[in-house]
């Protein structure tokens, strides 16, 4: 059974790819990439295609990964929660502490997982955009203003991993401590769910528009 849906696969690449393409601008002379200096320099159309097909695979490759990282993590948690609790039983300790050693157990997993994941998504995208500046690096810059060429980030998309990831992280600290979860006004939490959805589109919505814009 898949883990995650055909919609959410579709959804999850689109957003990366959309990443991609904020680095590239159209212009009067062509395309050109965008530099981390903020400068842009010419490129050519099967050069964008080709380093689009490496990021291609490479998305495609994140979201493969996802159904076998999670089945080592429930793996993990199986062992620490049967596994842990047989262990401590035969060392003898005291009942008072097995609850906080396992959900000790869980909670580094369970960011050990995510900080791994995390760890191979921004290597990754930094290897692609630290080989296409390699590429453009001996380029002239093309006589454009910077301003003109607007934004290479996109906040509304900044904004969804600020609400986001807090709420996960929350996740992973209530193992440490059950009554974290009693102290939360889940109200803010529920608020914080269509604003997430709000802001997702609104950030579709901006790159939807400046590419809109750039033609």
């Amino acid at each position: 059974m898949a883990l995650i849906s055909d919609y959410q696969q579709r959804q999850m690449r689109d957003t990366e790819l959309r990443r991609f393409d904020r680095w590239f601008v159209d212009t009067a002379m062509g395309p050109a990439y965008r530099g981390r200096d903020g400068r842009a320099r010419g490129v050519k159309p099967d050069e964008v295609a080709r380093w689009r097909g490496e990021v291609e695979a490479h998305v495609d490759a994140m979201i493969a990964a996802i159904p076998a990282q999670a089945a080592w993590a429930i793996g993990a948690l199986l062992a620490i929660v049967f596994g842990g609790g047989w262990l401590l039983d035969v060392l003898a300790i005291a009942q008072r502490f097995h609850a906080p050693a396992i959900g000790l157990g869980v909670f580094i997993v369970e960011v050990g997982m995510i900080g791994i994941e995390i760890w191979d998504y921004v290597a990754g995208w930094r290897a692609r955009r630290d080989g296409i500046e390699a590429a453009v690096a001996a380029r002239a810059p093309l006589p454009i203003d910077p301003a003109r060429l607007g934004s290479g980030h996109n906040w509304f998309q900044t904004g969804v991993l600020a609400l986001v990831v807090p709420i996960i992280l929350l996740a992973y600290a209530s193992h440490l401590d059950e009554e974290l979860i009693d102290r939360i006004d889940w109200r803010w939490v529920f608020a914080a769910i269509p604003l997430a959805w709000g802001l997702h589109f609104a950030a579709k919505c901006y790159d939807r528009r400046i590419r809109s814009l750039r033609r």
